[in-house]
């Protein structure tokens, strides 16, 4: 009878690991509309002088009334936050197929002028 205890206390502990390892985020969005559809959303003049090439990484949700919650911007310019939240925050998406409260992480490059 403490066998069949441990046995199940073990396979609980390990199912439940299993399953929170499932609850992993999206590293690139499920589709190349959406990719367009939030380079639409930002343009291609953002009003930054860069004097090189610069990167940047958004993670955003996508939030049950299809719209775009830019959860943070990872980048070396502090301007650039500021601008793409201003761009991409509550903006509605009409893409199909995307997964609400899911996080997305999408690269961006913005060439020097």
């Amino acid at each position: 009878m403490k066998n069949i205890k441990s046995i199940i206390a073990i396979l609980a502990i390990s199912m439940s690991t299993v399953f929170s390892m499932n609850a992993t985020e999206n590293d690139k969005p499920e589709s190349k509309e959406l990719r367009t559809e939030i380079a639409s959303f930002l343009g291609n003049n953002i009003s930054l002088e860069l004097e090189e090439t610069s990167t940047a990484e958004v993670s955003f949700i996508i939030n049950n009334n299809n719209e775009i919650v830019v959860i943070s911007v990872n980048s070396d310019i502090k301007e650039l936050n500021t601008i793409i939240k201003a761009k991409l925050n509550y903006k509605k998406l009409d893409t199909k197929g995307t997964k609400k409260g899911e996080i997305y992480k999408m690269p961006l490059k913005i060439n020097a002028k």
